[in-house]
């Protein structure tokens, strides 16, 4: 991807995940729903250009990345992040703690 195509396809996905976020997408899914989006970006954007070309596919990876990245700061994954992570890893046990509880 050139990066005409990528500042191309990342403001149509910022787009988009600016919709979803408005539309109430909680923030433990928003990690989802930026790579998915992405993904489906670069994949419309790879069809529209003739479909998918194996020499590329470094292109496709490398645009991948920078536009998810571009849309989780859009997102606010780095406010959003540490709570998130912080309630997906919290033991249910605590140390000390005869047996884990699963």
């Amino acid at each position: 991807m050139s990066g005409e195509a990528i500042l191309t396809v990342g403001a149509a996905v910022v787009a988009c995940v600016q919709l979803l976020k408005w539309a109430g997408l909680q923030g433990r899914y928003a990690p989802y729903g930026v790579m998915v989006t992405s993904l489906l970006g670069v994949a419309i954007w790879a069809w529209d250009q003739g479909g998918f070309v194996r020499g590329m596919a470094f292109s496709y990876l490398s645009g991948w990345i920078s536009i998810a990245l571009t849309a989780a700061g859009v997102f606010g994954f780095a406010r959003e992040t540490p709570d998130v992570v912080t309630s997906l890893t919290k033991a249910k046990w605590q140390p000390g703690d005869p047996e884990r509880r699963g």
